[in-house]
């Protein structure tokens, strides 16, 4: 397990069913979940930002009721300061790049930005619900399901290696990771963990996905491969455990 650097000071509370008081004045809070690839998404921003800020974690097998005043669908990430309340991964991060200061990471360029938001469509819709899927079948015997979803997973790499030639840049966004770069990646380090795709059979990616291990968001926010994989194990089950495996994570 790799922990935050220290440009982050966040402070992780384990949720019982009482509401928190609010965040004092100034203070950024963040609610998710430590495992949660769209909750990982605003932690890189964060980081790659230098933003600091607080963690209350939800348990989402078990969801207080006080949450859903925060946010009516239940999910995280969701984000909360001086009364101002907004969440869905790509608007919270969207958000942040906006309003703090640092290294813009969103795409200026209009069509670049088009492009790379037609590509996360594609992506959210082939190599992450694949995964998912896969992921589902980790709980059952069915090596013939998951046999379909690892191959429906490499054809999606395959594409995305691609689009990351005809990109030419070492990262989606250009010279250095970006926004788009921080909305793909949680997916990629989990597909990489869990899903039996050879990462070195396809060099596109595979040169993507090590370029991103050496950024310092990256090394601040990534869980190890074992990690991942014990907590999908007991996810799909529906062990309310799951959440609370490995050490305490920012």
């Amino acid at each position: 397990l790799f922990f935050p650097v220290v440009i982050i000071v966040t402070f992780l509370r384990l949720l019982g069913s009482a509401e928190p008081t609010p965040p004092a004045k100034g203070v950024l809070r963040v609610y998710g979940m430590k495992f949660c690839p769209y909750v990982q998404r605003l932690k890189l921003v964060l980081a790659a930002k230098g933003v600091a800020h607080e963690t209350i974690n939800i348990n989402l097998l078990s969801k207080p009721k006080w949450y859903f005043t925060k946010n009516p669908m239940g999910k995280v990430p969701t984000i909360e300061i001086d009364d101002v309340v907004i969440y869905e991964s790509d608007i919270v991060s969207e958000y942040v790049d906006a309003v703090y200061p640092g290294r813009k990471l969103c795409t200026t360029n209009a069509l670049k930005s088009a492009k790379e938001k037609m590509f996360l469509v594609y992506w959210g819709n082939n190599c992450v619900v694949n995964y998912y899927k896969y992921a589902r079948e980790l709980k059952n015997n069915d090596q013939e399901a998951k046999d379909a979803f690892c191959a429906l997973v490499k054809e999606g790499l395959e594409k995305t290696a691609t689009f990351l030639e005809n990109n030419g840049t070492p990262y989606i966004c250009g010279s250095q990771p970006g926004l788009t770069d921080y909305l793909l990646y949680p997916h990629l380090e989990r597909i990489n963990a869990i899903v039996p795709v050879d990462l070195k059979q396809i060099p596109r990616v595979k040169a993507y996905f090590d370029a991103m291990q050496e950024d310092e968001a990256v090394k601040s926010c990534r869980f190890s491969n074992e990690l991942h994989l014990e907590f999908i194990k007991k996810y799909v089950t529906g062990d309310v455990g799951a959440y609370d495996i490995g050490p305490v994570a920012e």
